[in-house]
């Protein structure tokens, strides 16, 4: 089985991506996948980011992971992964004064994201302009952006990815999600021919 995360900040076209590769792929190989665990939330809006939440986020995503690998598929698709809820947890912990208590509860989380990180055998980080985002602001009025936030996202994410050493690959999702796609998929086949 070849495990996959799609992953990167909100908004980038992860979903969208991971269907569109899901389709294609499911034509030659058993393909299975796992939704956004964020749209499982037991949690209101302003506590996805506290201790419970995250560590419930994680335990969830591995779960979901685990429970998907039963059914021995040739490719595990994931839309998000450790990395994700990690980066909210980081992202949480920044705004606070660091205690030993949230030393300790960050050691906890740590582990549990280092230790799963290793079990994708790759992780597209999607990315995506922040013109493109500006357009996608206009065509959908649903959708607010502050672009600053997803700034400060991407930084922490491209932080994160080279101060952990991790194996990712970039995929801009500036164009069609055909053309995104059709990338994505490529190396998906080249990788499992290997």
């Amino acid at each position: 089985m070849i495990k996959i995360s799609f992953s990167g900040i909100e908004g980038c076209g992860k979903t969208s991506l991971l269907s569109e590769v899901k389709k294609v792929l499911s034509l030659k190989y058993k393909v299975e996948s796992i939704d956004k665990i964020s749209q499982k939330s037991p949690f209101d809006e302003d506590k996805k980011s506290n201790f419970i939440s995250q560590f419930y986020f994680l335990s969830t995503q591995i779960n979901e992971e685990n429970v998907k690998s039963i059914a021995l598929p040739d490719i595990l698709l994931c839309d998000g992964s450790v990395l994700d809820q990690w980066i909210l947890w980081e992202k949480h912990t920044s705004q606070l004064e660091i205690s030993d208590q949230i030393k300790e509860k960050n050691n906890v989380l740590k582990n549990l994201y280092k230790y799963w990180i290793r079990t994708y055998d790759i992780t597209f980080f999607i990315r995506t302009s922040i013109i493109e985002y500006e357009k996608r602001k206009i065509e959908n009025e649903l959708i607010k952006i502050d672009t600053n936030y997803l700034i400060k996202n991407e930084e922490i994410y491209t932080k994160t990815i080279e101060e952990d050493n991790l194996n990712v690959i970039e995929v801009w999702n500036n164009s069609s999600i055909d053309e995104g796609a059709q990338k994505i998929i490529k190396f998906i086949t080249d990788f499992h021919q290997d």
